[in-house]
């Protein structure tokens, strides 16, 4: 499930189709580490320090992805490093005592409206003529009012706003570590912030203000072959956490119960300041006021891991360049070269250059081989 420090290739497993991209990110390859630990969370909740640990990745993961997100301009890579950010919540409640249930609750919903923001993002790119820049759109609204719409719905679900199924989710996670972690609450709290603000960014600078480029000037409504699907899963990015069906029991027992404990004061805080300084910051921009080039490439990780595995092929080299040079080489070319030289030489001593002698040894030689055959 893509968790760190093993994460970096889920923003580039993106590349594919939209469609693909909607099913890894919301609903098959992702959840699989998800879904394993809930499987395993009997086992988990018997290792107490295994279970911190486990809490603590996601709570780290999902904060460092989200952070990452508010530099990226990629519409696809923003929606990449928030399922994350998602997915640190949803391993965050794996390790958390009572969350495992809020964690797959979450998993549930967070499907719904990641296809959602996921397909909303290829009707984007397909209307700007695959152009994935999100500074090289604007003025969507008036161009894809459909997608604008849906695509709406699937942010506020995704930020969690209240009566939307991600609210009662990512609201069920905070309260279980609001009990039993507060390092990871924490966590969970500056992300229900910063989430937030980069989706806020996002929309802003991709739908509002004016056209920044003749493609997304150019723009137009998708077909109803496109625009159907995410009408349909708008929907169910409101409703799903109201019909969770076996999940009544398994996470989703408090939707429709909202208590106003510290968790949500604090929870609909950052909701409100990451939507404020998002739109403050970026509406009417033509650039990012902002640049922190430590968010944007990625904490570095990726150079870090790429030195490492630069330091181990020149070890590697200088290893199989020694074994070459001091080993194979002297073994496999010089030994048998010396070795036919000095055959040569042994066998030049026979060549004298003198017809009696070679007649000498001719006969002594046919007398040998006479003398083998009789006796």
């Amino acid at each position: 499930s893509a968790q760190l420090p093993l994460h970096v290739w889920l923003p580039d497993a993106m590349e594919g189709p939209t469609p693909v991209s909607a099913l890894i990110h919301a609903a098959t390859m992702v959840a699989a580490g998800v879904y394993m630990l809930a499987r395993v969370s009997f086992l988990v909740a018997g290792a107490e320090s295994a279970a911190h640990v486990i809490a603590l990745i996601g709570g780290v993961t999902a904060l460092l992805a989200a952070l990452m997100a508010t530099q990226q301009n990629d519409i696809k890579r923003v929606l990449a490093y928030s399922t994350l950010s998602q997915l640190g919540y949803m391993i965050m409640a794996q390790g958390i005592h009572g969350g495992s249930d809020a964690g797959m609750f979450h998993l549930y919903t967070h499907a719904w409206f990641k296809a959602l923001l996921f397909l909303g993002s290829g009707a984007v790119i397909f209307a700007c003529h695959h152009e994935q820049d999100i500074w090289k759109m604007g003025g969507l609204r008036q161009k894809m009012p459909v997608t604008f719409w849906t695509f709406l719905i699937g942010t506020a679900a995704l930020i969690a706003v209240p009566g939307t199924s991600g609210f009662w989710s990512k609201e069920a996670i905070l309260e279980a570590a609001h009990e039993h972690n507060k390092l990871v609450w924490t966590l969970g709290i500056a992300v229900a912030f910063l989430t937030p603000f980069y989706m806020t960014r996002l929309f802003v600078v991709a739908f509002l203000g004016k056209p920044r480029t003749d493609h997304a000037d150019h723009a137009h409504e998708v077909g109803p072959i496109m625009w159907v699907p995410l009408a349909i899963l708008a929907v169910m990015a409101v409703i799903s956490a109201y019909i969770t069906g076996p999940l009544e029991a398994k996470g989703g027992e408090g939707v429709g119960h909202f208590h106003l404990s510290l968790t949500a004061i604090l929870s609909l805080a950052g909701l409100v300041a990451g939507v404020l300084g998002g739109w403050k910051l970026y509406a009417g921009r033509d650039r990012d006021p902002i640049c922190i080039p430590l968010f944007a490439r990625k904490f570095y990780l990726d150079e870090l891991y790429l030195g490492i595995v630069r330091l181990f092929q020149d070890f590697l080299g200088m290893t199989l360049d020694a074994l070459d040079r001091y080993l194979i080489e002297p073994l496999t070319v010089r030994l048998p070269a010396l070795a036919a030289m000095s055959t040569g030489y042994v066998l030049r001593l026979f060549q004298v250059g003198n017809l009696q002698a070679y007649a000498f040894l001719f006969a002594l030689g046919a007398v040998v081989l006479i003398w083998l055959v009789v006796f």
